[in-house]
C-alpha cells in the first residue's frame, strides 16, 4: 500500500491528469461539489458533455460513410469509421474505469466512473480527423503535396516555414482531428466547442509538432513521436491543453503522453485486430474457420468447452470472449507500469508490453493484412480514392491559393462553405460586417488557405468525394 503523502501526491498528479479546464476559454468549469449543489444542473460530468458533443457533431456522423478497412463496402455489415470508433469507445470505458478502481485502490483519490467517459470519449474523437479512404487517403494527400508544392525557400512556395510545409506534406489525421475538436466546431470562437484538456490530452497519441525542435530526427522506439499530434495553426490551443494536464514537456512543444492515451490506444489496437479479421471473414475474403481458430487462441484455456458448431455463432462467440481476455490484460500493463505512466517516461503501447496479447494480436493482424487488406477490391478502389483526392485537391487548391483566380477558380470557390474560412481572430469585426467570400480568402496565409483546403476535403465522406470528383471533372453530371 502506497504511504500516505505517496498517495497525495499521485492524487493531486490525477487531478492535473483529469483537468476539466475547457481549451480555449477563460471561464472555469464547475466542479462536481458545485454541479451537485446547483439544483438547475442535469448532473453530467464534463466529461459526460464532451463525450455528448462528439456524438452529435457532423463530423462525427460523416464517419458512416468513411472508411475503416473495406471502401465503399456494398455490405450492410462491414464496418465503418463510425462503428469502429462506438466499438473502440466501449472497450475504451470498459478499461478506464478498470484502471480508475485499481488506481483508487492504490490510495489514489478519483471517480473511476470519471476515467472510463474520458477515454469513450477519446476513443470517439480518436479517427474523427481522417480524410476519405481512411489511411489511403492520408497518403493520397501526402503524395499530392510533395508532387505539386515546394518547400520553404524553393521557387514559388506557399509556405514560410518548414513546419508549414511538413504539415501538408505529412499531413496526418491525428493533427486533423485535434483540429477539427479545437477549431472547426463553433468555428467563431477560440477552441471551438471547448473540450476539456483532460479528453484532448487522452485523445493526443502523439503530442507533439511535425518538426521537432531542432530539426531532430525522431527518437526510435518512442512511440510519443512516431508521428505528429498538431499543426502549427493550432500550436497554440495544443501547448494550452497539454499544459493544463501538466504533461511532462520534454522540448518547446514536446509533450510525453497522457497515461489515459495509452488506454485510448488499446482500445483501438484490439478492436482494430479483432474487428477487422471478423469483418474479412464475414465478406469471404478469409475463412469463417480460420478466422474463429485465430480469435480462440487469443489468451487460450485449458479445458474450454466445445465450441458452437455454427459457424457465425462461434465467431461472434470467439471475439467476444477474446475481447473480454484482452481488456484486463491492458489494464494489467497499465498498472505495472502505471508510474513510469505518471511521470511521463513511458514509451511502449500497453499490448506491447504482455508479449502474449503482442503475439496473437501481430498474427491476427498480419493474416488480415495478407487476405483483407491487400484484396483485389480494396487495392483497386484505394487506387481510385488516390485520383480522387489528388485531382480534388488540384481543382481547389489552385483555385484557393491565388489571389487573381480566373472564371473556373470563382466558380469552385463558390462550391466551399463560407465557413471554411472562418477564423475566431475576425469574429468581431465580422460580426458587424460579414466579409465577401474572396476578401475572407485573401486575409489568410497561403500556408492557412491551403488548410482550408484540406479542412473541406478530408471532412467529405468516402461517396460524397467519388461523387464531387466525377462532377467537377464532367464524368458525371448533376441530376
Amino acid at each position: 500500500m502506497s504511504s500516505s503523502s505517496d498517495s497525495q501526491e499521485r492524487t493531486e498528479r490525477w487531478r492535473r491528469f483529469l483537468s476539466d479546464t475547457r481549451v480555449g476559454s477563460e471561464a472555469r468549469a464547475a466542479s462536481r461539489e458545485e454541479r451537485a449543489a446547483d439544483p438547475q444542473s442535469d448532473e453530467r460530468t464534463d466529461y459526460n458533455r464532451d463525450y455528448d458533443r462528439i456524438v452529435f457533431s457532423s463530423e462525427f456522423r460523416c464517419l458512416h460513410d468513411k472508411t475503416q478497412v473495406f471502401p465503399l463496402s456494398t455490405s450492410d455489415y462491414t464496418r465503418t469509421r463510425l462503428t469502429h470508433s462506438i466499438e473502440a469507445s466501449c472497450v475504451g470505458r470498459s478499461l478506464g474505469h478498470q484502471a480508475g478502481l485499481k488506481l483508487r485502490a492504490q490510495g489514489v483519490e478519483l471517480v473511476p466512473s470519471d476515467l472510463g467517459t474520458i477515454v469513450a470519449a477519446a476513443c470517439l474523437a480518436h479517427d474523427i480527423g481522417n480524410p476519405p479512404f481512411g489511411h489511403s487517403g492520408e497518403d493520397a494527400i501526402q503524395h499530392w503535396v510533395e508532387q505539386r508544392l515546394t518547400p520553404p525557400g524553393e521557387g514559388n512556395s506557399p509556405f514560410a516555414t518548414e513546419a508549414e510545409w511538413k504539415d501538408l506534406r505529412d499531413f496526418e489525421g491525428n493533427a486533423q482531428g485535434f483540429r477539427i475538436l479545437n477549431r472547426l466546431q463553433s468555428r467563431e470562437r477560440r477552441g471551438g466547442l471547448r473540450y476539456t484538456a483532460a479528453t484532448l490530452g487522452a485523445m493526443s497519441k502523439y503530442p507533439r509538432p511535425s518538426v521537432l525542435p531542432g530539426s531532430r530526427a525522431k527518437v526510435k522506439g518512442r512511440v510519443s513521436e512516431k508521428k505528429f499530434g498538431y499543426f502549427q495553426d493550432d500550436r497554440a490551443l495544443a501547448l494550452e491543453a497539454y499544459r493544463a494536464t501538466g504533461l511532462k514537456e520534454r522540448e518547446p512543444g514536446v509533450f510525453s503522453r497522457h497515461p489515459l492515451a495509452f488506454l485510448v490506444e488499446a482500445a483501438d489496437d484490439i478492436c482494430y485486430a479483432v474487428i477487422d479479421l471478423e469483418d474479412s471473414a464475414k465478406l469471404g475474403l478469409v475463412p469463417m474457420l480460420r478466422a474463429c481458430e485465430f480469435l480462440e487462441a487469443v489468451l487460450p484455456e485449458p479445458g474450454r468447452r466445445k465450441p458452437p458448431r455454427h459457424l457465425e455463432t462461434r465467431m461472434a462467440q470467439a471475439r467476444a470472449v477474446a475481447i473480454g481476455k484482452l481488456i484486463p490484460q491492458c489494464v494489467g500493463a497499465f498498472m505495472d507500469h502505471v508510474h513510469a505512466l505518471e511521470e511521463g517516461t513511458a514509451e511502449t503501447s500497453l499490448t506491447s508490453l504482455r508479449p502474449d496479447v503482442e503475439s496473437a494480436l501481430d498474427a491476427i493482424t498480419d493474416f488480415t493484412s495478407e487476405f483483407g487488406y491487400r484484396s483485389e477490391r480494396v487495392l483497386q478502389i484505394e487506387s481510385a480514392g488516390f485520383k480522387t483526392l489528388g485531382g480534388l485537391l488540384d481543382m481547389f487548391a489552385n483555385a484557393v491559393v491565388t489571389d487573381a483566380p480566373n472564371r473556373e477558380e470563382k466558380k469552385l470557390r463558390q462550391l466551399m462553405p463560407m465557413e471554411c474560412f472562418q477564423r475566431p481572430e475576425f469574429a468581431a469585426v465580422d460580426e458587424e460586417k460579414p466579409p465577401k467570400r474572396d476578401e475572407a480568402i485573401l486575409r489568410l496565409t497561403p500556408y492557412q488557405r491551403l488548410l482550408c483546403v484540406t479542412d473541406y476535403i478530408s471532412g467529405l465522406s468516402d461517396s460524397r468525394a467519388v461523387e464531387l470528383f466525377q462532377r467537377l471533372s464532367g464524368i458525371k453530371l448533376p441530376t
